[in-house]
């Protein structure tokens, strides 16, 4: 399966993401604009991971509030992404 084929899953695709940063993650400071761009970028530069599954871990992590102390909340979450792709790229595809 290609990078694009698994960015495209259903729960991996842009739109979600977005709604869920903007409806779903306490404390996110949403733009529009911004985070259109930012969600691009992560399904790039995280191509075998699920973004969508990953935002979600973090949030429950942290108890519902994982923007809580946070200053950047979008490089928390990259973050986060960024320890969950090594686990992601060693996994065969499909699983």
């Amino acid at each position: 399966m290609t990078s694009r084929a698994l960015r495209e899953l259903p729960t991996s695709s842009h739109q979600e993401i977005l709604d869920y940063l903007q409806n779903r993650l306490p404390g996110y400071p949403f733009d529009p604009q911004l985070d259109a761009e930012y969600v691009d970028e992560l399904l790039d530069d995280f191509p075998d991971v699920n973004v969508l599954a990953e935002i979600k871990a973090f949030r429950w992590y942290y108890n519902n509030r994982p923007l809580a102390g946070a200053k950047k909340p979008r490089v928390a979450i990259r973050r986060w992404l960024s320890k969950a792709w090594p686990a992601a790229r060693s996994q065969p595809a499909g699983t």
